[in-house]
């Protein structure tokens, strides 16, 4: 004889089921705000094994951390694996509301943490001589990187603060390659020179995008 066919959930078994977004939800507030570059494909995971049914396959595939971070939309601390590590207590960004704020960064290299471009002194405190565009170019695509962990990108900057420690050494050579990422976005830039940063670096920025 041939095999019965299964019935069809319930239409109430089937409103028992919360939504992938109610899962995100549940999930973001349990693990907090560092499930926006951190653990989301192990979150991803437990968001359909939790669901279960044919949407937990739909919550798996879609709590990866750059579409939860959109999904979600919570404010909070923004955190990137492809971006240098911080040197004091605080994110790469943050985002509040519809803004997020970029912490200042510099031209140090995600993965080996090497100055792009060169320490503007030794280890004895002496001048040496550096590379200000390949350092200006790390800052920006450092920027770059964190902004994608929220699927943003350069185009969504709105508002830039630049430092230079040397204005009349490097301005030019900075204008130059900032332009060569900003000329057509066109975000306000406010451009200042300080007496130092903290590491050995020449140039650092802090951007404001908009979502």
């Amino acid at each position: 004889m041939p095999e019965e066919e299964e019935e069809p959930d319930s239409d109430e078994e089937k409103e028992e089921w919360p939504s992938p977004v109610e899962v995100i939800d549940d999930l973001y507030d349990e693990y907090g705000s560092s499930v926006i570059s951190h653990a989301g494909g192990v979150i991803g995971a437990a968001a359909g094994a939790v669901v279960g049914g044919p949407v937990g396959a739909v919550a798996g595939s879609i709590v990866g951390k750059k579409t939860a971070g959109n999904m979600m939309n919570k404010d909070g601390p923004i955190f990137s694996d492809n971006a240098p590590k911080a040197v004091g207590a605080y994110p790469h960004a943050r985002r509040v509301g519809s803004l997020v704020f970029v912490s200042g960064i510099g031209p140090r290299h995600p993965e080996t943490n090497e100055i792009v471009g060169g320490a503007i002194e030794d280890e004895n405190g002496n001048p040496i001589d550096y590379d200000i565009k390949a350092q200006t170019k790390q800052v920006l695509e450092n920027i770059k990187s964190i902004l994608e962990e929220v699927d943003l990108s350069l185009s969504n900057v709105v508002d830039c603060l630049c430092f230079l420690i040397d204005m009349e050494r490097d301005f030019a050579g900075f204008n130059e390659v900032y332009a060569e990422y900003f000329s057509e976005i066109m975000p306000t830039r406010t451009t200042v020179a300080v007496t130092a940063l903290p590491t050995t670096i020449a140039v650092e920025l802090k951007v404001i995008a908009k979502c």
